[in-house]
């Protein structure tokens, strides 16, 4: 078993990785979250946690000592050490850790990211995956290095996302891979610890965060990867844009998508069919 730190905040994604150490026995030596804090509950009032909605409560739940970050981590550099840990784990964790810290540990720091690495780094890889009709999806459990996401890799998972789903969906799925994506990084880490591959730059891809103008169709992608784009990000408040012939239509929900080719879109209420390269694809809408 490892003496772990663990970093992160409260998505689907981290929850699973820590429910996963604690599951294998693993020693937690503390928690390091950005989350905000949850006042403590009286001692004659025990906390009964349904799900394990947060980190937190999580932490709570197992006895695990939770650190709420509020000021940079480096600052926190004397309790890190204080804690002589095997290994550091970060999981959706949004500040970059400094060499003091990630080389601190013997297995040095290691971090979670929901992407087959080199391709997608960057702070949201899930929008990009289905922004630029990625075909193979999987996570990656690689070393922490000076630049985000350009470590070592030691493992990999792939993963299999369904057509259709909403992009909490889809990150659900992707937490479903997590258990085994530890079980091999982890044992590989104790019994080879130099055991890692360099990440080929040549193939190497980086996003920044979505903004306004990419929540926009690119007409040419395929029908399958349109819908699955529409589906997983398009709602009300944050509608895909389909610019029409004579109009921009807010595409709020995808409906479906064949490969039978048509010329022209049609609106029927408010629902639009519309031609993608290699077929059409049916979504609800509103129009300025």
């Amino acid at each position: 078993m490892l003496n772990i730190i663990f970093i992160g905040s409260s998505t689907p994604l981290a929850l699973t990785a820590l429910q996963s150490l604690i599951a294998t026995n693993q020693t937690i030596l503390a928690l390091f979250t950005s989350d905000t804090p949850q006042p403590n509950a009286p001692e004659l009032f025990p906390v009964h946690i349904e799900n394990n909605e947060t980190l937190n409560q999580l932490a709570r739940l197992h006895h695990i000592p939770c650190i709420h970050l509020n000021k940079p981590l480096k600052d926190y550099l004397p309790r890190i050490k204080s804690l002589n840990a095997d290994l550091i784990l970060t999981c959706c964790f949004s500040q970059k850790l400094p060499p003091s810290i990630f080389t601190l540990p013997p297995l040095g720091a290691v971090n979670i990211h929901p992407s087959l690495l080199p391709t997608f780094r960057g702070p949201d890889p899930v929008f990009w995956q289905y922004k630029l009709a990625c075909e193979t999806w999987g996570l990656s459990l690689h070393k922490i290095a000076r630049q985000f996401d350009t470590g070592n890799i030691i493992v990999q998972q792939h993963c299999n996302i369904p057509d259709g789903l909403r992009s909490s969906q889809c990150i659900h799925s992707l937490a479903q891979a997590i258990p085994e994506l530890l079980s091999l990084g982890l044992t590989q880490l104790k019994s080879t610890p130099m055991l890692s591959s360099i990440q080929n730059e040549h193939h190497a891809s980086t996003q920044s965060l979505p903004t306004p103008s990419d929540y926009t169709l690119v007409t040419k992608m395929s029908a399958r990867h349109t819908f699955n784009f529409i589906c997983a990000y398009a709602t009300i408040n944050t509608p895909i844009k389909y610019a029409g012939q004579e109009r921009f239509f807010w595409l709020i929900k995808g409906i479906s998508y064949n490969h039978v080719i048509i010329s022209e879109a049609r609106i029927n209420k408010n629902i639009i069919t519309f031609p993608c390269t290699d077929g059409q694809i049916s979504a609800r809408y509103y129009f300025e």
